[in-house]
């Protein structure tokens, strides 16, 4: 299966095959300029018994909001 996501480290969406395991999941959050907010949301996604896929999803739109709050600042 293949999502479309924001990809933080790009700092733009991607569609890419979507990761399996919590693992492969935190691995694409590695290398953002916010990576713990991404991981906390990830995890309290999953905490809620989301799926991988709409976990990282929701990570995603955590760190381009964050994004997008700290671009207004400036």
């Amino acid at each position: 299966m293949r999502i479309r996501w924001y990809n933080p480290v790009l700092g733009d969406f991607e569609w890419r095959v979507a990761p399996e395991t919590d693992e492969e999941a935190l691995a694409l959050m590695e290398g953002s300029t916010e990576p713990q907010v991404c991981i906390d949301a990830y995890r309290e996604w999953t905490k809620l018994g989301a799926t991988v896929v709409a976990s990282l999803v929701r990570a995603g739109e955590t760190a381009r909001d964050a994004s997008c709050s700290s671009d207004e600042g400036s």
